[in-house]
């Protein structure tokens, strides 16, 4: 066991479950006074143990036994295997016994001694104890919601009950519109390309033709020098 493992809430449901074991031997109601014929018997005080004998009076020694357990599993390192968050269990005893120790205040003897409130304020003490340690595991008994309940549902259900949007068809002349494009700019390559081939064309006619001038002009020099010689 280490003491150290103990929170807040485990050290005060278990010192106020040691607390009502003791507060048990206390005087918890006075005694009455009853008649027989002519005499008065006038009973003693009872205490928690000799109060406590049915079973409202066994769920309130519980509760102090659920304090202890709660504290000794928290320093063992070990919880109870059932799906109950820890603490939860304690809780639910400790506020059981604060409503029927008041039960028993009210609808009991009249006449009430110490031991009766120290054993209420034991109770109380093991339910806060028990809750705290609820709080410190990370649960929280009260969730805040952003628009209330009431009027969330109905704008859930309205989004629940709406068709799926459907996403909108594409518009088919955008890939017209670059098929002509591209055939435009294909047939301007073509137009360019075919204006281009007569050019060629017309400059190798006109090289031809200078090559011929040139050959002729040689030709008829050299006649001319052949002629002088002879």
């Amino acid at each position: 066991m280490d003491t150290a493992r103990l929170r807040t809430g485990e050290i005060v449901a278990g010192i106020a479950g040691l607390a009502l074991f003791v507060f048990l031997f206390f005087d918890w109601f006075g005694g009455g006074t009853t008649t027989s014929g002519n005499f008065t018997i006038i009973e003693s005080s009872r205490s928690g143990w000799d109060s406590l004998t049915d079973l409202p009076g066994f769920l309130i020694i519980m509760s102090g036994v659920a304090g202890i357990a709660l504290a000794y599993l928290a320093a063992s390192g070990q919880r109870v295997n059932i799906p109950v968050r820890r603490g939860a269990t304690t809780a639910l005893l400790g506020s059981l016994a604060v409503l029927l120790i008041l039960w028993r205040m009210f609808a009991g003897s009249p006449t009430l001694k110490i031991g009766v409130f120290l054993g209420l304020a034991a109770a109380i003490a093991i339910t806060a104890g028990a809750l705290i340690a609820l709080t410190e595991d990370g649960f929280e008994p009260l969730v805040a919601v952003a628009r209330g309940r009431t009027r969330a549902a109905p704008a859930a259900a309205a989004a629940a009950s709406a068709p799926a949007a459907t996403p909108k068809p594409r518009p088919a002349s955008a890939p017209a519109k670059s098929s002509s494009r591209s055939g435009g700019s294909t047939t301007t390559k073509r137009s360019t390309a075919k204006k281009k081939k007569p050019a060629a064309r017309a400059g190798s006619k006109a090289k031809s033709s200078s090559s011929t001038k040139k050959k002729s002009s040689s030709s008829k020099s050299k006649s001319s020098s052949s002629r002088k010689k002879k």
